[in-house]
């Protein structure tokens, strides 16, 4: 993996959480800002994700549904 080193600063009291847990965690600093990092781009995906599929779906395209989701997957499991 390529790496680059970036200088970064940070408050006193979030490095001191960071230490604290990267101990307890037995993990690098550069591993927990990798992963800490990768979970904020994740969220950052998901989120556009989530926002980009609004309306995707329709009412009128599953009239099956109308009364609600109950109703037909109890439909559903009785015709096993």
């Amino acid at each position: 993996m390529d790496r680059v080193i970036k200088t970064m600063r940070f408050p006193k009291y979030l490095m001191g959480e960071i230490e604290s847990i990267s101990a307890y965690k037995k993990i690098n600093f550069t591993e927990f800002m990798t992963n800490a990092a990768q979970a904020y781009i994740r969220e950052i995906k998901f989120s556009e994700a989530i926002n980009e599929s609004a309306g995707a779906w329709s009412a009128s395209s599953h009239p099956e549904l109308e009364k609600g989701t109950e109703d037909y997957i109890r439909k559903m499991r009785k015709g096993r």
